[in-house]
């Protein structure tokens, strides 16, 4: 192989071996895939029902839940600070899901 080759060999499983994370910031109303909703304070990047023990994210999708009970299934940013989800506007009710 190649020094090119090799390289691109090391950086495709570097990709590959760092697990996806997907973090909103803040105050919010998350739902796990049973229905039951939980709320989540200071931001989270994973989180677990605590009724039911399921995962809420899917990967970097959540499904937020606004005041009024509008659930909206999003894709969230990375792990990477400057593209963690802070703001989410309901389409139904056209304000922000983030509590605070």
């Amino acid at each position: 192989m190649t020094l090119v080759a090799n390289v691109a060999a090391v950086g495709a499983v570097a990709t590959y071996s760092i697990p996806a994370r997907a973090c909103l910031y803040g105050t919010w109303h998350v739902q796990c895939p049973v229905g039951h909703v939980d709320t989540v304070t200071e931001g989270t990047c994973q989180h677990k029902c605590e009724e039911c023990g399921r995962q809420v994210f899917s990967g970097n999708v959540v499904t937020v839940v606004w005041r009024n009970g509008h659930p909206n299934r999003i894709t969230t940013g990375a792990g990477d600070s400057q593209h963690v989800t802070r703001h989410y506007i309901c389409p139904t009710c056209k304000t922000d899901c983030c509590l605070g």
